[in-house]
């Protein structure tokens, strides 16, 4: 596997040419819809915090998730793996879809196709089948696949942690997309084989004792901090000035 990880680590697999097309990526996805606004912003910001920790600290492999369903890790993945791939094209960056629950990287990105980490794991196909290789960007995206009979048996074996070790050893960084944590003992699992974890909380709608029944189920786990999603932000008049309408 760490062969072949190699190859797609220099961008050799096939380009998904459908990728990127605006009339097919979800419109959450502001890294590539809306490059000027203050969302777009945010998520820049958040990754140059992430940056400025690299600095302290190497981290290669970052995940994101959350304490329940629905509050918008993925979004949150996509976008600061997006705007990682634009801050850096030169480095080898990743993003796995490690939520074969309930996938929807492929969705929000517009990426056709069926095979991807299930696949893989199951030993039904190579790396070079599921790689995609995001046609605006030098960004590597590997899809979830099919939902197995059971995910957290897939995701606690030893095939994904021989991955993980592949992808650590042949791309500068990688951002994976987990299941919720407190419905899943998958994102518990995953969590502690990662560099750092991003707990994404919807503003408003998540309960404090939902976060923190999270971050307990999470203990031991590299946690970095909380994204807070769908928050309203007042612009400032300083900002109007600076951001395209």
């Amino acid at each position: 596997m760490d062969q072949t990880m190699e190859r797609a680590g220099n961008f050799l697999p096939r380009v998904d040419e459908a990728a990127g097309n605006p009339n097919a990526v979800d419109r959450r996805v502001v890294s590539l819809t809306a490059p000027a606004s203050a969302a777009a912003e945010q998520y820049r910001t958040l990754y140059y915090r992430l940056e400025r920790m690299r600095d302290v600290k190497p981290m290669k492999i970052i995940a994101f998730t959350s304490a329940m369903p629905g509050e918008g890790k993925t979004v949150t993945a996509v976008n600061l793996a997006l705007s990682a791939a634009k801050a850096n094209p030169d480095r080898r960056i990743l993003l796995i879809d490690a939520d074969l629950r309930r996938s929807q990287v492929s969705s929000v990105l517009g990426i056709r196709g069926k095979v991807g980490l299930a696949e893989l794991l199951a030993g039904e196909c190579g790396v070079q089948d599921v790689v995609r290789r995001f046609s605006s960007t030098r960004l590597a995206i590997i899809p979830a696949g099919s939902t197995p009979e059971d995910p957290t048996q897939v995701l606690a074996s030893s095939r994904m942690k021989q991955f993980l070790k592949a992808v650590r050893d042949n791309f500068d960084e990688v951002y994976i997309d987990l299941p919720p944590t407190l419905p899943f003992a998958d994102a518990s699992i995953l969590s502690h084989l990662t560099d750092g974890v991003l707990m994404v909380v919807r503003a408003n709608v998540t309960p404090t004792k939902a976060v923190n029944q999270a971050v307990e189920q999470l203990h031991g786990a590299p946690i970095l901090g909380c994204v807070l999603n769908g928050a309203e932000v007042s612009t400032t008049p300083y900002l109007k000035n600076y951001v395209k309408k």
